[in-house]
Order: structure tokens, then C-alpha cells, then sequence
């Protein structure tokens, strides 16, 4: 049965909010009222589940997510909830062939539920390739050689383009064996907001929970990652990219059981980012390049809380003036 339902779940459709520093646009990422939305159900623990159904009817639900994304009734900012444990690699329509800006809500019965994990360890939970939708509420489980979610860009088809998606409420649990959370491969306008990224850990302490690698076009710009948690992970966030926002998230260096090797890196050789504005945030540990903190030449790392005041680019009040070096 549905349980925990915090919001409507009728007619509703994704709105983007605001941008940091312009004032009258903070509103909240959230669900708006759409006259043509479709609502269908995933339940892979209901008697009745059976992806022979139309999805429609909660008592009457979709077994698997992948019958939900892959449905002929879903339509432009239609809604997805999906209750029960979710284990399998799910792929949603390219963004020619597919609707835009549909919703995949968790409805479990506790915070970060249900739960989500690939049923490969090479391939991702959640392999996005659609404008505009959004994921919320679900605790993602890590694979050892694949990320939670993939967000592509022209990287696995020319129409495969995750432009726009919004990420939040959402729980990357590493297992402490698993690769990657969130994986970039250079989407432009997406928010990552309000989600927890812990235990992301391997043997070649290469994991990480926020990761931009090598992208076909162009590195990610106009990403928001905003009230994020970042704690022991291996790495927290390698993410090269340029005219991004980090705001009011905690990069925890020294974790509980694992040390960052980079906690914010925005720029890496041979990719490098810039133009990016890092405030407001907890930046715990050695803030310097040596301690995994990494900016790009025209960064703004300016006003984030900082316990390293020996630097001189944190004043004596414990916040940055300065990108560390």
C-alpha cells in the first residue's frame, strides 16, 4: 500500500526555482498543477503488482519502474510513485522519444525510502536521458562499477540529453563498496538539493559521491548543488564545472570511518572549471588544495565556514576570503 504521501499527487508538474542571489526567485523546487498529467503506480511488493497492468490504479500497480518510464500513457510532466524495494537498472526514454519533466516520487514509509539498487554492479540504478525530471525521496544503494544515477549528455546516443534534471531528498548510500552516487557526464541546469551522500568507499579509494568525469561536449555548467551533506566518503565531490553554484552544503574531511582525498574540487587538470560561486557552505579540515579543496582560477569560494584559520584564506572568524591554494 502507499504510505507517507506528503504531497498531491493529481496534476501536478516540476517547476524550477530560484537563482541564488536574485531577489523574488527562491522559491523552492517543487510540483505544480498540470491539467494533462498521468499518474502510475510502482509497488514491486503489492499482491497485484504485474507490469500487465496499465499503472493507473494504486491497488493495481506497475511492478517495476522501468514498465512506469517505458509506459505509452506517460505524457510531459506526469508523476511516477513508487512504492516498495526497487533492484534494477532502470533507463528512461531519450528526450526525442520520450516525455519531459516527469516526476519519480519515493513514497515509502520511512524518510529515504524505498530503497533503490541497480540489479547489476555495472550498471547504474537510474540511467537518465530525458529533459526536466525529477527524482525525489529514495535511498539509493551503490554498485561497485556503476554510479546511482547517470545524468547523460550526448555521451550514449545524440538524443540521450538529461539537461534540466532536478535530484533531491534523495539518501546515496556507498555500502561502503560502491563507485559513484550522482555521475555527470556535462548536463547543464541541473539541481542537486537537500540530499546525503555517505560511504562511498573502494579499495582504490577512487569512489565518489558527486562525480563529473570526461564529457563528449563541454563539462557541467549551471548545476545548483545546494544544502547537500558530504561526509565519509573517499572523495565527496570531483565535479569540474563552470558557472555553478555550491551553497549551504558540509563536506565533513575526516569522516567517522573515512578520510576525504578531495572534498570540493571544481577544477581538475585537463578539465578545468571556473566562474564558479562556492559560499555559505562547511568546509571541514585543511582548506587547501593540499586538502582537497580545489577552485578554479575566476572561482568565488567566498563566506563558507571554515575550522582551518591558519589559512590565509580564511579569516580569523573562521570564514573564507579567499579560494584555497
Amino acid at each position: 500500500m502507499i504510505t507517507n504521501m506528503h504531497f498531491p499527487l493529481l496534476k501536478l508538474k516540476p517547476f524550477f526555482g530560484g537563482q541564488f542571489g536574485v531577489p523574488g526567485s527562491e522559491a523552492p523546487q517543487g510540483l505544480r498543477w498540470s491539467p494533462d498529467a498521468v499518474v502510475l503506480y510502482v509497488d514491486s511488493g503489492h499482491a497485484d503488482a504485474s507490469d500487465n497492468a496499465d499503472g493507473t490504479n494504486p491497488e493495481q500497480p506497475l511492478a517495476t519502474v522501468q514498465a512506469a518510464v517505458s509506459s505509452s500513457l506517460l505524457t510531459d510532466y506526469s508523476i511516477i510513485v513508487v512504492n516498495g524495494t526497487v533492484e534494477e537498472s532502470v533507463v528512461t526514454p531519450d528526450y526525442v522519444t520520450g516525455p519531459s519533466y516527469v516526476s519519480i516520487i519515493g513514497a515509502g514509509p520511512t524518510g529515504y525510502s524505498p530503497s533503490w539498487q541497480s540489479d547489476a554492479a555495472d550498471e547504474p540504478a537510474l540511467d537518465m536521458r530525458a529533459v526536466g525530471w525529477m527524482v525525489q525521496g529514495f535511498r539509493f544503494l551503490g554498485q561497485t562499477a556503476a554510479a546511482c544515477i547517470e545524468l547523460r549528455h550526448t555521451d550514449s546516443g545524440a538524443d540521450d540529453i538529461a539537461i534540466r534534471t532536478v535530484i533531491q531528498n534523495c539518501l546515496f548510500d556507498g555500502l561502503t563498496t560502491g563507485q559513484y552516487g550522482i555521475w555527470s557526464h556535462g548536463c547543464y541546469d541541473v539541481w542537486i538539493i537537500d540530499c546525503v551522500f555517505q560511504l562511498w568507499n573502494n579499495v582504490a579509494n577512487d569512489a565518489c559521491g558527486l562525480f563529473a568525469g570526461t564529457t563528449p561536449l563541454a563539462i557541467p555548467y549551471r548545476n545548483h548543488i545546494i544544502g547537500c551533506v558530504f561526509w565519509d566518503n573517499d572523495n565527496h565531490a570531483i565535479f569540474p564545472c563552470n558557472g555553478c553554484e555550491f551553497v549551504g552544503n558540509r563536506f565533513q574531511q575526516v569522516g567517522y570511518a573515512y578520510t576525504a582525498v578531495q572534498s570540493l574540487n571544481t577544477t581538475v587538470g585537463g578539465n578545468p572549471g571556473d566562474d564558479n560561486l562556492v559560499t555559505q557552505n562547511v568546509m571541514t579540515g585543511d582548506y587547501s588544495v593540499a586538502g582537497g579543496y580545489s577552485g578554479g582560477a575566476a572561482d568565488i569560494w567566498i563566506g563558507n565556514m571554515c575550522d582551518d584559520v591558519a589559512e590565509a584564506e580564511v579569516g580569523d572568524n573562521g570564514f573564507s576570503i579567499l579560494a584555497p591554494t
